[in-house]
């Protein structure tokens, strides 16, 4: 789901990079995907212990990873076919650097696949939703003040890769959506967690965007949202394609 629109742009790719890949997981996806070719995935965080588990568990042995900072990658340039960039534009204060540095790696007529979640697209129905909107609102502000991420990202990535040089860029939106008994308990239940002893609820009272009274009703109110068969939400997801010039 998360990486499908960058899928028909695999083709015959030989090196793939999956940049900000966090935990992995995308990444050995894309790697079981191609014919051949190998896909290396790249995060500040060396935190790739899982995927590689998974990875040799599953035979799938063209995948490996590697910290990195995407202000300046330890790759030469033209190396590769095809980038992704998943939830991570959002992330950067400098996010057209970090476009140019790829635009360095990527081999001319390289394609960049990029994706941002956009907190203007929510979505939610069911009991308590003014409750839980207070919930997002508190964590986009949090997002903003602690420099976790920009919210609102998504809407950029088009312009973004324009004035980055990338050529044929294509703007989409797409939806990810909690609609079904499993996925909506799953959903309200992780929103519970993040209430409880978690940064979301110690920034949040720090900052003073809410109280410990104001996190306890959210966490209720997203238990309740959990058990009830009026309850959906979804999320915006933007993504961008675009091509290195030949």
């Amino acid at each position: 789901m998360y990486a499908d629109f960058l899928l028909p742009h695999l083709g015959a790719a030989r090196r793939v990079l999956d940049l900000g890949c966090g935990p992995g997981s995308i990444t050995v996806g894309l790697a079981s995907r191609l014919e051949a070719g190998e896909v290396t995935g790249v995060d500040p965080d060396d935190d790739f212990a899982a995927a590689r588990g998974y990875a040799a568990e599953h035979g799938i042995g063209n995948v490996h990873f590697e910290a990195g900072d995407v202000y300046g990658l330890d790759f030469p340039a033209d190396e590769f076919d095809v980038c992704l960039c998943h939830s991570m534009l959002e992330t950067l204060d400098r996010p057209l650097d970090g476009l140019l540095e790829v635009k360095r790696v990527l081999k001319p007529g390289g394609v960049l696949g990029v994706a941002c979640v956009e907190y203007g697209g929510l979505i939610l129905a069911g009991p308590g939703v003014e409750r839980l909107r207070r919930f997002y609102a508190v964590r986009e502000r949090l997002w903003q003040l602690d420099g976790h991420a920009d919210p609102y990202r998504g809407r950029e990535l088009r312009g973004l890769l324009e004035r980055a040089g990338f050529d044929e860029v294509a703007a989409t939106a797409t939806y990810l959506s909690y609609g079904t008994s499993a996925d909506v308990m799953s959903f309200g239940t992780d929103r519970a967690s993040d209430c409880g002893d978690t940064w979301y609820r110690s920034d949040a009272i720090a900052h003073g965007l809410a109280t410990e009274a104001d996190v306890d009703e959210m966490r209720e109110a997203w238990l309740e949202w959990s058990r009830s068969p009026d309850a959906y939400a979804a999320f915006a997801w933007c993504r961008a394609i675009g091509r290195k010039p030949a």
